[in-house]
């Protein structure tokens, strides 16, 4: 698998150094910047630096190096904190994980290029930016899955008026498959995979797709990050 870090067409960029890392260069990115946190006043605001490292076929493992702002965990939810937050990971544009670690490995991953995003946002999930630009690094990864894999099991699943149609279900699946959950709902929210500790957003009319390798057996659940809602139960055996 081949991995490299590239500028982003969009704003300012990243350009990363001769080993590979990439360091923040607070850039637009397209996002609104509507409800966020402006830290433009601070001497010195906080830095990000990603490292990406091949990790196994369709695997990418992320080094998170955050100075300036303590990443505190997402799950119990948490009003702002100055100081505080964590990093939201999106892959091709996809939300896939909430993060206050400084490792994350990505899984389950097609072979070409990925866009990875990584960016620094407050408890209550609002972004941090500097002089109207989101703090947050971007780079392409080029992955070789070596045999792009099809899932071994596909699940979709879909919440209306704050239930789940047909009641919250056990997925069943073994160690080492590949497993791709869709989830749509009518109000925006995160979707959270306790354990994994893979968190994916969901709006309505935008799916959140959880795509990842079985590797941790036992019984996991996955709850609506802000309403506390059980979407399923992932038995993993």
């Amino acid at each position: 698998m081949i991995l490299a870090a590239t500028t982003v067409a969009c704003g300012d960029g990243v350009v990363p150094d001769e080993g590979g890392h990439a360091s923040a260069d607070h850039h637009d990115g397209g996002h609104s910047h509507d409800g966020m946190v402006d830290l433009s006043g601070l001497p010195n605001p906080p830095n990000l630096t990603i490292v990406a490292t091949p990790d196994g076929p369709g695997t990418v493992a992320l080094e998170i190096t955050v100075d300036g702002l303590e990443l505190v965990p997402v799950d119990p939810p948490q009003e702002h904190q100055a100081g505080q937050g964590h990093a939201h990971v999106t892959v091709d544009g996809t939300s896939v994980a909430m993060v206050a670690e400084t490792h994350y490995r990505l899984t389950g991953l097609s072979s070409g290029s990925h866009v990875l995003e990584v960016s620094l946002s407050s408890n209550d999930h609002r972004g941090y930016m500097v002089d109207g630009k989101p703090i947050s690094v971007s780079m392409t990864l080029v992955v070789d899955a070596g045999v792009d894999r099809v899932p071994d099991h596909r699940f979709e699943l879909e919440v209306v008026g704050g239930k789940i149609v047909g009641g919250p279900p056990r997925l069943e699946v073994a160690v080492g498959d590949l497993v791709e959950v869709t989830v749509r709902s009518d109000a925006a929210d995160y979707v959270h995979l306790h354990v994994y500790d893979v968190s994916m957003a969901v709006h309505p009319g935008v799916p959140a797709i959880l795509r990842m390798v079985a590797a941790i057996p036992g019984v996991f659940e996955a709850e609506m990050h802000g309403s506390g809602l059980r979407v399923f139960e992932l038995q993993v055996s």
